[in-house]
């Protein structure tokens, strides 16, 4: 066994499960909890969860696509160009590229400001719905991130 190779399978997937759990995790089970409660506690719990966010997923979020790189370059079939546009795998390695990509720039730029921002938004319910859209952004580009790494999986 490639112990090397089995350490960076081992750390992508754990941090890929952080990542996508977490989204996962507020979309389905924190935000609608947070929204029983009052107007005041959602402000103070959303801008916690924003903050930590904040910190965790600029590391997470690199780590996951530079170990995926490692993953499907030194560690996988993607050895050259003609491999990585020339190939079922290839393509499908690329698209959950740039997918994650756009993940990690939508929760930089959006998702975590976002959060945060609630705190002190005027308009409370138009900044909710705000960060309603960026997460099913995100949910939507998981799924598509989750079927490549099932169809890379199985060698498309």
């Amino acid at each position: 066994m490639n112990w090397l190779q089995f350490a960076v399978q081992w750390l992508h997937v754990l941090l890929a499960i952080v990542w996508f759990g977490y989204s996962l995790s507020m979309s389905f089970l924190i935000a609608p909890a947070l929204a029983k409660l009052p107007e005041g506690a959602q402000r103070d719990a959303n801008f916690h969860l924003g903050q930590l966010g904040q910190r965790v997923f600029p590391i997470v979020a690199p780590l996951v696509i530079l170990l995926g790189i490692v993953r499907g370059t030194v560690f996988g079939p993607i050895d050259s160009i003609d491999a990585l546009f020339g190939t079922a795998y290839g393509i499908t390695f690329l698209v959950a590229l740039v997918v994650s990509i756009a993940l990690a720039v939508n929760g930089a730029r959006n998702i975590g400001r976002a959060t945060v921002a609630l705190k002190d938004a005027p308009d409370f319910a138009a900044a909710g719905a705000r960060l309603q859209r960026f997460a099913q952004i995100d949910l939507g580009g998981f799924a598509i991130v989750f079927t490549c790494m099932i169809l890379m999986r199985f060698g498309y």
